[in-house]
C-alpha cells in the first residue's frame, strides 16, 4: 500500500472518484493519504458508476481535475474483455 502515482497536493486539488470502496484502504494513492491524515475519506465524491451516470460531479470547469483511483476490480477486467470480444465477433 505504499505505491503512489498522485501526491497529497494532487488529491487536494482533484475531485476524487474510486472504483470500489476498497480503494480507501487498499489503493495506494488514496489509502496512503487517508492513513497519513492528509486526505479525508469523506472527500471522495463517489465511485465510477456514479461519475459516469452523472450522479457524482466530475469536472466543473476546464481547469478542474478529476482523479480516478482504481485498485483493479475484476468487473473492469470483465468489461474490457467483453468489449474486445464483441469487436472481434462483429
Amino acid at each position: 500500500m505504499r505505491m503512489r502515482e498522485a501526491d497529497d497536493e494532487a488529491l487536494a486539488r482533484a475531485a476524487v472518484h474510486v472504483d470500489t470502496p476498497a480503494a480507501l484502504t487498499e489503493g495506494g494513492d488514496v489509502a496512503v493519504a487517508i492513513a497519513a491524515g492528509s486526505f479525508a475519506a469523506d472527500r471522495v465524491r463517489g465511485d465510477l458508476a456514479a461519475l459516469v451516470a452523472g450522479r457524482s460531479p466530475g469536472r466543473t470547469d476546464p481547469r478542474s481535475i478529476t482523479l480516478f483511483k482504481s485498485i483493479g476490480a475484476s468487473l473492469e477486467d470483465l468489461a474490457a474483455a467483453m468489449l474486445v470480444w464483441s469487436r472481434l465477433a462483429a
